[in-house]
């Protein structure tokens, strides 16, 4: 009789996190047909299909999806267990998996390199998405801590502010338009924007809505980078994260002084009560905090 196993619930999350068998094998550093015999074993242990082919791509059934909980719940207490035992051996080892909304990718680094270089054993996980893509991470519970400035709606969500994230206006560095004014003056000329659900656009779209702003000629543009070079090459005017500019060539674009900002949101770590929190995980959480601390 097949028994359920540790090993079985790491190919199955595998598989599932990979989206393939074959890159599951890559990632596990086993043969496919020997995933595949585990797959066989774990179905046949829980009596029910667990994943399903469609267009090349891996979906869980209702089963497989109680399963790959479980299998996340198990494996993140085994890793905990196993890095509690490491720190009382005086070895500090363990994993952290990190996921990160696009604009955060500026803020994090310079956070994570020092933590890094005090904890050479861990092994750091990095994954960079748009805001729906680290929700819906979130809500498969792949990682153990979440960068947003909007987190998701869930009683079961820890979030805890460590950063400003504030946003400016920028226009072309030839720009000649109006300057030292409202927003609501900046109308005409034509705005680059990002798409709908992003950060920094809830927090535009909050303001505009409190102060009746309304943009009369928009484009959208689905990544902060591409946005400001759109407005370095003279498409347009658009509000980021100071963040992101810091990372440009200071004369690439140019910051216009517009009353009420920057206007501010705020980085938050977020943890999940359903995912038992790694040592490492914790450990960069509380250097997080000590930032807005400090």
């Amino acid at each position: 009789m097949n028994t359920l196993t540790f090993r079985l619930l790491e190919v199955f999350q595998q598989v599932v996190d990979c989206g393939s068998v074959t890159a599951a094998s890559n990632a596990l550093q086993l043969s496919q047909p020997t995933v595949s015999l585990q797959l066989k074993k774990l179905n046949s242990i829980i009596g029910l299909p667990l994943i399903e082919h469609f267009q090349g791509n891996v979906q869980l059934t209702e089963a497989g999806a109680a399963v790959y909980r479980c299998a996340q719940e198990i494996l993140s207490s085994q890793d905990k267990l196993k890095s509690q035992i490491s720190a009382l051996q005086g070895v500090e080892v363990g994993s952290l998996k990190l996921a990160v909304v696009t604009t955060a990718k500026y803020i994090i680094p310079p956070l994570l390199s020092p933590f890094c270089k005090q904890h050479p054993n861990i092994d750091v996980r990095f994954t960079v998405g748009n805001r729906e893509q680290i929700a819906e991470r979130l809500m498969q519970n792949r990682d153990d801590l979440y960068i947003f400035t909007y987190p998701p709606e869930d009683d079961e969500l820890i979030c805890e502010p460590f950063l400003a994230n504030p946003l400016v206006v920028i226009a072309p560095s030839d720009y000649d338009g109006p300057d030292n004014c409202a927003l609501s003056d900046l109308t005409d000329a034509k705005f680059l924007l990002r798409e709908r659900g992003s950060g920094t656009r809830r927090t535009l779209d909050d303001y505009c809505d409190k102060h009746g702003v309304t943009f009369r000629n928009t484009m959208i543009i689905e990544s902060n980078e591409a946005i400001r070079l759109a407005v370095s090459a003279g498409l347009g005017l658009a509000v980021l994260s100071q963040h992101t500019l810091d990372q440009a060539t200071a004369d690439s674009v140019k910051v216009l002084t517009v009353k009420d900002f920057p206007i501010q949101s705020t980085w938050q770590v977020v943890t999940n009560r359903r995912r038992p929190i790694s040592l490492s995980a914790q450990a960069f959480r509380e250097s997080l905090l000590e930032n807005r601390r400090s």
